[in-house]
Order: C-alpha cells, then structure tokens, then sequence
C-alpha cells in the first residue's frame, strides 16, 4: 500500500514537473548536403550544436516555430499543436483522446485587431 502511494506521487511529480521541460527544444545537426541528423537532436542550443559537431552552417530545431492560426492549443508531453481548435469543446474532446491539456494560445490574435 505505502509503494503504491510512493509511485503514485512520483507519478504526480512527473505529470506536473515534466511539461515545463518537455516544450525546450533540441538542435540536429545537418550534413552539408541538408541532411538533418535525428537521432543526434540532443544538444540545447545552436551554438553548442555546432561546435560539437564541427559544423560550418546552422544547425536545426526539433520543434516547428509557434503557430499563431487559432485561439486553443492543444499541448502533449511531445508536441503542442496551435493551429487546428477553433473552440474550446473540440480541442478538450482532442485533449482527452491523446491525455493532454487544451489551453487558449497565447499568439492568437484575431484579424481586425
């Protein structure tokens, strides 16, 4: 009984601390024929990136840039998706599909404003 409250305020922990981080991006490097490196997406900016790995150009970030299309945001622990819920129901229906959060997208602004 006392294990089970332990991994169940482990798992707590997680749930709450693990989003906060899982948003950063990582930079790929890229091979000079434009080539992104996948599996090597494992170091936190783009200086640290190149240097590492000697390369000449830019490397590249995981994530695609912010998306500012609509109002809610649908964020897993992998990805956030910002530019598909026009309304709160279906991006909290989605949400609870993939077990994630549905919150209002902070870039959205409406056209005429």
């Amino acid at each position: 009984m006392r294990a089970k409250k332990i991994v169940t305020n482990l798992l707590l922990c997680v749930a709450i601390g693990l989003p906060q981080y899982a948003s950063a991006a990582l930079f790929c490097p890229v091979t000079p024929d434009g080539k992104i490196h996948i599996d090597e997406c494992k170091y936190p900016s783009n200086d640290e990136c190149k240097r590492a790995t000697g390369n000449q150009g830019d490397c590249v970030a995981d994530q695609l840039p912010p998306s500012d299309k609509a109002p809610y945001c649908l964020v897993t622990l992998r990805y956030e998706e910002c530019d598909k819920y026009f309304d709160y129901e279906s991006c909290s229906q989605a949400a609870q599909k993939e077990l994630a959060n549905c919150t209002i997208n902070p870039r959205y602004k409406k056209t005429g404003q």
